[in-house]
């Protein structure tokens, strides 16, 4: 049986159609999403803290942000590997490609294997414990793995700006926003959480609405690379052709 090249080039155009706005949907849905677990999250919340003493009795857990068994955390959980698999088909792309940013993508993919991990298994919890009988740990360094991290992060960050400069503008200036945001959420709203803990407790209001703003960015920054990636992905062909 014979093909017309102008059928397999309908096709490929038809298939190139149908994926046009495809990361645009995918970022509107996981936002969508995410939005309504945290919302739920917030809403109990405000209901359990709104007499003079908050009724914990009554809390579902399922819906506490902070918690390794609510929903948030399982879709942190479910987002992180997606972009972890989304990472390991930008690195064999690279690698393919003899790209020299293919380590920078394979590096990548591990870190975010190690961050979905990490969201169920609160590996950096047991970090924290474990620094803090060798290192003072009141105020902004109460979690005492928030601040090693934080710079461990920006030294990586500037490490990687070669690889960030290799992407269109519009690219890179939103990949440098979701890592700002990530690290504002899990640095930075972590250390301010760490020190109205020490002081108020982790179940005071105030701990709990900076918890909810702190999973709600790294979220958001996490939502934000995925959407980088399939760009990316769209761009050079990966996603159209994965058995390339």
């Amino acid at each position: 049986m014979s093909v017309r090249l102008t059928d397999v080039a309908t096709e490929d155009l038809s298939l190139r159609a149908r994926t046009v706005g495809t990361p645009g949907r995918v970022f509107i849905l996981a936002c969508a999403v995410s939005a309504l677990l945290l919302g739920a999250g917030f809403m109990q919340d405000l209901i359990l803290y709104s007499g003079s003493k908050p009724d914990l009795s009554n809390k579902i857990w399922l819906l506490d942000v902070d918690s390794e068994e609510s929903a948030f955390t399982w879709l942190s959980v479910v987002v992180a590997f997606s972009a972890a698999g989304l990472l390991f088909l930008a690195s064999r792309d690279a690698a393919m490609r003899g790209n020299r940013f293919r380590y920078h993508w394979y590096a990548l993919t591990v870190l975010f294997l190690l961050l979905s991990f990490d969201e169920f298994a609160g590996i950096h919890e047991k970090i924290s414990a474990a620094l803090s009988g060798r290192m003072e740990h009141t105020g902004l360094m109460y979690f005492a793995w928030a601040a090693p991290a934080g710079i461990l992060s920006l030294i990586g960050l500037v490490a990687f700006i070669p690889f960030i400069r290799s992407f269109p503008l519009t690219l890179a200036g939103l990949l440098v926003l979701s890592a700002l945001i990530f690290l504002g959420g899990a640095v930075g709203f972590e250390m301010i959480g760490g020190s109205v803990a020490e002081v108020e407790g982790i179940e005071s209001f105030r701990y709990r609405v900076l918890t909810n703003v702190e999973e709600g960015l790294e979220m958001a920054g996490i939502l934000i690379f995925i959407y980088v990636l399939l760009c990316h992905l769209e761009r050079s062909g990966a996603t159209l052709h994965p058995s390339a």
